[in-house]
């Protein structure tokens, strides 16, 4: 990463949701609002499309949880990058063994995964959703990478391009050099 702050001019800030599925007693409470016809809610997986697609130097993934959904979803980001780092940060690293072939792939799609936290409760972890283009562009919200955050739950965060990323920016950069326990993954 270069020590450029790439940032926009301006700030932008979009609402990012996850719906739940139809029927959706919530999808029908927006439909009846007319207000709702005056907002544009950007779904969870076009937010974190855009923000690999955007990234050139670094694109990071810190999600505490994932499942082999999440894994593949994962996957299909890093892979569609073209950003020359491509770093996950996770709370329990084996929850990627267990996510079997899909880990794999994922492992291999990376550049590197830090493992941060832990189960004890006197051990520092996270529990933050941060996605991550560069400096120039941070999804911050509250889906995981898991299926029920890809497919089924209100899901909702920010995606957030302007000076205000520089904030998500640093806040990354210090998890990044802080990681003792980081471990790179060679490219295949």
């Amino acid at each position: 990463m270069t020590d450029e702050v790439l940032i926009s001019p301006r700030a932008t800030a979009r609402l990012v949701v996850t719906m739940p599925p139809a029927p959706s007693r919530l999808a029908d409470a927006l439909a009846a609002d007319i207000a709702s016809d005056y907002v544009t809610l950007t779904p969870t997986t076009d937010a974190f499309r855009h923000l690999a697609l955007l990234a050139r130097q670094r694109f990071t993934v810190m999600i505490p949880y994932m499942d082999r959904i999440g894994a593949d979803w994962a996957t299909e980001l890093f892979e569609t990058t073209q950003a020359i780092e491509r770093i996950l940060v996770i709370r329990d690293a084996s929850q990627i063994s267990g996510c079997g072939e899909a880990g794999r792939r994922l492992e291999r799609a990376t550049t590197r995964i830090i493992d941060y936290g832990g189960a004890g409760l006197t051990q520092e972890a996270f529990h933050a959703k941060i996605v991550l283009a560069d400096g120039v562009a941070a999804y911050v919200g509250s889906a995981n990478l898991l299926r029920r955050s890809k497919l089924a739950n209100l899901e909702c965060g920010i995606l957030v391009e302007g000076p205000a990323v520089h904030a998500v920016k640093i806040l990354i950069d210090a998890v990044v050099n802080m990681a003792a326990g980081a471990r790179a993954v060679p490219d295949i």
